[in-house]
């Protein structure tokens, strides 16, 4: 009984002390509380420098702007939706956009693309989670600059040019509800 009692404190002790060590790590191995916490700051820090006022939607930690709040309907998950949309770093570069003179300006442009509203189901998971929770914040013609966390965005995976644990600037225009 001694012996069994030992062998379960001792498997108990161990427990502890390896969930000490990764009680905040992911799959990845990284700690997202702190990736968040490192996230909100450089937001907060962008906001400051650049002399701008963001709402803060507490539940995700997403910062937004609206720039015009829209005068048509409210979108809801299992919606298609189309937007018009600027992707940039906080340091201002774009890295994405669905419109033609954009993409010029900076640079991106390809010809073998095509410039136009994207169009998804919203909160079916087909695009970032940032974009399936800010764009429900404005109403058909609405634009507003979403600021997401990187685990709103692309998180610890990145994607393409996007380095993992990013935080992403998104100016968007919902342009439409399609029925």
């Amino acid at each position: 009984m001694k012996k069994i009692l030992l062998l379960m404190m001792t498997g108990l002790v161990t427990v502890l002390f390896s969930s000490c060590e990764e009680e905040c790590e992911n799959t990845y191995g990284e700690c997202p509380e702190e990736q968040l916490a490192e996230d909100v700051l450089l937001i907060e820090e962008y906001l400051e420098d650049n002399n701008l006022t963001a709402e803060r939607l507490t539940s995700y930690d997403l910062f937004y702007i609206i720039e015009e709040q829209g005068a048509g309907g409210e979108p809801e998950n299992g919606q298609n939706i189309s937007v018009n949309y600027v992707g940039k770093f906080l340091n201002g570069k774009v890295f994405d956009t669905s419109i033609e003179s954009v993409a010029k300006d900076a640079e991106i442009f390809s010809e073998s693309r095509t410039y136009e509203p994207f169009s998804f189901t919203l909160g079916q998971r087909q695009v970032i989670l940032g974009w399936d929770v800010g764009l429900k914040l404005i109403n058909e013609g609405g634009k507003a600059t979403l600021i997401l966390p990187s685990y709103l965005a692309y998180g610890p995976r990145g994607s393409g040019s996007i380095p993992a644990n990013e935080v992403l600037l998104f100016e968007v225009e919902l342009v439409s509800i399609n029925e």
